[in-house]
């Protein structure tokens, strides 16, 4: 195990259209090590940070280069300014021809992996972080109860919980963290149907961000993602739902220029769009909370700024 095997893989998949598209549909170290391993390379995790670093630096070259040979192509930064204050788009699969199929690799992504502790899960719930989600960023009680709540991710002599729907600000299941049950093969597979099915749909290169499932109670609480700016795409689905109930799923953000907050019920089979910014006076604080009964999934992917060109050809 070393170093030089990290990289050696990520230079495999350099030379590999098949590697290529399921580098693109993983997003955890767990499914990064296990497909490694699918492919003769052994590596852990400190091994994977460590030439990150390494291939990082040689990216940084090949892109002052202007070379498009790296992991990831450049997108196309040209966008419509016209659209530039709009901080979200979204529309139901019914209202996008062609999109049926996608619909399906959907479906059959609604997991509930058996290496979840549910009754864990459900022990860790705070009924104070849920409520946190109704404090705006900008209110003057915020910024001490979400250092509070970050503590356990800032603070080097606090250890991150085992599981990640045990922290304060992530009570959630990230379905790409369980890659030791039975489904993840098949869901692995699945993922990789659908990233071409996106793909061909769009025309562009799109890469997984996360695969998430909101049990009942769920949350994620605010958040920027600003470490990762660009535009994001989610697919969202229920197993169940009740429109008029009176516990709601949503998605709540604060508009960056207004302070204003903005709240959108979610419903299923439904594609949402947003976009992250890195600058001060426009990061994108935002956080879901599923209050319903039924479970909840999401599944983010990165595209590139001109996302909007070749999906209004379809609509």
């Amino acid at each position: 195990m070393s170093k030089e095997a990290v990289l050696q893989f990520y230079e495999s998949i350099l030379n590999s259209e098949d590697l290529k598209i399921k580098f693109r549909a993983i997003t955890g170290l767990p499914e990064l090590i296990n497909l490694g391993s699918g492919s003769g390379y052994v590596f852990n995790q400190e091994e994977i940070a460590e030439a990150s670093t390494a291939y990082a630096q040689e990216n940084r070259k090949i892109e002052n280069g202007n070379s498009q040979t790296g992991l990831f192509k450049k997108p196309n930064a040209d966008f419509s300014p016209k659209l530039s204050h709009f901080y979200h788009y979204e529309f139901e699969f019914s209202e996008i021809p062609g999109f049926e199929e996608i619909a399906a690799e959907i479906e059959k992504l609604k997991i509930k992996p058996s290496t979840v502790n549910m009754q864990l899960y459900e022990e860790s719930f705070r009924k104070e972080d849920f409520n946190f989600a109704s404090i705006s960023p900008d209110s003057p009680e915020f910024k001490q109860q979400y250092d509070e709540i970050m503590k356990q991710c800032f603070d080097p002599n606090i250890p991150l919980p085992k599981h990640e729907y045990t922290q304060h600000q992530f009570h959630l299941i990230n379905l790409d963290l369980h890659v030791n049950h039975s489904l993840y093969e098949e869901y692995l597979m699945t993922k990789i149907r659908l990233l071409k099915l996106l793909e061909k749909f769009f025309g562009l290169e799109i890469k997984f961000s996360g695969s998430l499932w909101y049990p009942p109670n769920a949350y994620r609480l605010w958040h920027t993602n600003e470490n990762q700016p660009g535009w994001r795409m989610y697919l969202i689905d229920f197993d169940e739902f009740e429109s008029n109930a009176e516990n709601k799923a949503f998605f709540r953000y604060m508009n960056p220029h207004t302070k204003e907050l903005i709240t959108i019920d979610d419903k299923p089979k439904l594609i949402r769009f947003f976009k992250v910014e890195q600058e001060e006076d426009k990061l994108f604080w935002h956080c879901i909370v599923n209050g319903t009964k039924f479970n909840r999934w999401s599944f983010g992917f990165f595209v590139p700024d001109n996302w909007m060109d070749t999906f209004l050809h379809h609509i």
